[in-house]
């Protein structure tokens, strides 16, 4: 009855006991040709006496690695004992009980022949048993050597010298033991000098560690599987995940594009777990692409690439990457997965993941929430993707409040966009039922407010018409109270007000400022916040006639511009001094646009009145009434006048600090010289 193996380990301690058999034949040659023959204090040295020099020329050149019949008895029959070990291996490794075998896996999952596997024993004795590293030195007669050369080992294997061109080709770059990184070439010499050390990931793996070792372990993490049944999906989505399912059963390289949380690692995940393989997710760096698809091999796993952008078209040497890294991908016998492409990557089998609907996110906040979940009042307020709903949750903390989910959702969903924006905060007592504005422009704000509100529940019941974002825009002066108002209405909605630095969005480089303005729409796609451009006119203004490249340039950026708008689902403010300015093309994607007119005197006195309110003064009704009349200031400059009167009445009596109607007069006309504006005499 057949002994099987009933563990990988003793399968590999068997091949090891083989391959040493193989080492002690040549430890007999070594001795019947040179060792015997040597005295022992020249050993390690290379040097020759005259004596021993006369006794290897004694004998003409034979063909090398012709081997048994001139072999000492000692080394045939360590060969015997080697071939009888093979056979006993073959009978032990069949039969259906026995385990994975980790020495034949890795020899079928990358392609070696026998000979290469031997390479890898022979070096693996080495790293297991001090003995050998002796004993390899001995054999290369070089007492500093600690691996065995590439001529050693072909003096081991004897592959004749009819075999031997072939085996020094397993120790070129396109050889499998080297391209996947099975083993590493020393630097001595040529190539027959050079020292063959196995990759410690390699030795650990046939010892039984499945554990990753070094950089590899930072930057690889095997994913947890996902039922797709788990999945939150609308029936057509669920329909592509199947469909993929299926594409993926012939081993393609997908490209699952979408924004950051969008659920690509999902749907890879969901679709692994199905076929009923692992995945990897790994960091997409140059170094590590030919790490990470050994490993791959060794867990017959697919592979998740993340953050391909950081490769793929940023230059000549970076596309030469990419491109590597789609070769390796396209030879791995699993699927791999990329999280960008190319225009050009024809071979990319390409899998849109938009963002979820209203009511696909409704449905994820049900099932991360429960039932109980304010779903409809998240769902329609943020446009998050599933990963950073979780983050949201992670960020509100346990048990969570609704109050606190409505933070943390506010937080999760403006945090990229604060390296090209910055949060605007409304006054805390101020409220857009205070703003100093004719009545009728007031009625467009609450009706501006309203409509943002309502987007999603009149999306809900009658489908999106129209643009898919919506276009507002303040047109006045400066002073006149846009930003004031931009920010009311952000408050009233519970969003943040980002203010988009133009300074970072504008350059004089050609097409850098579509790129700037690309990824202020890319990254504020999913933004809960209200986008606010000041100073519109710099970017949306009117398309002249082409004189010069950079007017061509410049038709481009607006152009671009128009194209991003209509691509863009959320809610953007436009300030412009200049409304005579506006392209109309663009002027047609504004949804509204309200008129800041400079204050009349009725709403100026409502402004001295409402700045007033907030220190401490000695002005009486009369007085406010003449400022009211006699001053033109717009509302900025009145609430800078009002601060600046609260400084000098500081400065005057540190105890009292009440303004008077001097210190306001002080204020008016540091204004006034501040504006260059003349001062009444």
């Amino acid at each position: 009855m057949t002994d099987h193996y009933s563990s990988s380990l003793e399968h590999l301690h068997d091949h090891l006991r083989r391959v040493e058999q193989l080492v002690r034949a040549q430890v007999e040659r070594w001795r019947a040709a040179v060792a015997e023959q040597r005295p022992d204090v020249r050993w390690g040295t290379g040097i020759l006496d005259p004596a021993e020099l006369s006794r290897y020329l004694a004998n003409p050149f034979e063909e090398p690695m012709d081997d048994l019949a001139r072999s000492p008895g000692e080394a045939h029959a360590a060969v015997m004992q080697a071939t009888a070990l093979a056979a006993r291996i073959q009978m032990r490794r069949s039969g259906d009980t026995v385990p994975e075998l980790r020495a034949d896996r890795l020899r079928d999952a990358f392609g070696l022949t026998s000979v290469d596997l031997d390479v890898l024993l022979i070096c693996l004795l080495g790293e297991l048993d001090g003995r050998y590293r002796r004993l390899y030195a001995y054999l290369a007669d070089e007492d500093w050597r600690r691996a065995p050369s590439v001529g050693l080992l072909a003096e081991i294997l004897r592959p004749g010298a009819a075999g031997l061109a072939e085996f020094r080709e397993r120790f070129t770059p396109s050889s499998p033991l080297l391209r996947h990184r099975l083993i590493s070439l020393g630097e001595e010499g040529g190539l027959s000098g050079r020292s063959v050390w196995i990759d410690t990931r390699i030795a650990a793996y046939l010892g039984g560690s499945d554990a990753m070792d070094g950089w590899l372990a930072d930057r690889v993490r095997v994913a947890d599987g996902l039922r797709s049944d788990l999945l939150v999906l609308t029936p057509a989505r669920r329909a592509i995940l199947e469909s993929l399912v299926g594409a993926c059963r012939q081993n393609p390289v997908v490209a699952l594009l979408g924004a950051e949380g969008s659920g690509r690692k999902a749907f890879a995940r969901a679709v692994t777990t199905t076929l009923g393989i692992p995945l990897l997710i790994a960091d997409a760096r140059p170094e590590s692409v030919p790490d990470v698809y050994r490993e791959a091999l060794l867990r017959d796993a697919a592979v998740y690439w993340q953050d391909c952008v950081s490769l793929a078209g940023r230059s000549a040497a970076d596309d030469r990457q990419w491109a590597d890294l789609l070769d390796r991908a396209a030879a791995h016998p699993r699927p791999s997965f990329v999280d960008h492409a190319q225009p050009w990557d024809a071979s990319l089998l390409r899998v849109p993941c938009p963002p979820p609907s209203l009511e696909e996110r409704r449905m994820i906040w049900e099932r991360l929430l429960g039932d109980q979940a304010p779903a409809d009042r998240l769902a329609g307020t943020f446009l998050l993707t599933p990963g950073h709903m979780r983050e949201a949750i992670r960020m509100a903390g346990p048990d969570p409040t609704p109050e606190a989910l409505y933070e943390a959702c506010r937080r999760q969903s403006s945090r990229r966009l604060l390296s090209i924006a910055r949060p605007v905060e409304a006054p805390p007592d101020m409220t857009l039922a205070k703003i100093v504005l004719p009545d009728d422009r007031k009625a467009e704000l609450f009706a501006l407010r309203d409509r943002i509100s309502n987007r999603p529940r009149v999306e809900r019941l009658i489908g999106r018409t129209g643009a898919k974002g919506l276009v507002a825009m303040f047109a006045g002066a400066s002073g006149t109270g846009k930003t004031l108002a931009a920010g009311l209405i952000a408050k009233d909605l519970g969003r943040d007000l980002l203010k988009v630095d133009l300074s970072q969005v504008v350059s004089k480089w050609v097409g850098e400022t579509e790129k700037n303005l690309d990824r202020v729409f890319t990254e504020a796609q999913d933004a809960h916040a209200i986008l606010f451009f000041d100073e519109a006119e710099s970017l949306f203004g009117k398309r002249g006639t082409v004189t010069d490249a950079r007017d061509r340039y410049a038709m481009q950026e607006i152009s671009f511009l128009l194209q991003r708008i209509e691509e863009y689902e959320g809610v953007v403010i436009l300030a412009t001094n200049l409304r005579q300015n506006l392209d109309e093309a663009f002027a047609r994607r504004i949804a509204a646009i309200v008129d800041f007119p400079r204050p009349d005197e009725e709403c100026r006195r409502r402004m001295w009145r409402l700045a007033l309110s907030g220190v401490a003064h000695e002005l009486p009704d009369a007085d406010v009434e003449r400022l009211a009349v006699s001053h033109r200031l717009s509302a900025a400059a009145i609430a800078e006048v009002v601060v600046a009167a609260a400084f000098v009445a500081l400065s005057r009596d540190p105890q009292a600090a009440a303004v008077t109607v001097g210190d306001v007069e002080e204020g008016v006309r540091a204004e006034l010289r501040r504006l260059g504006l003349p001062q009444a005499s």
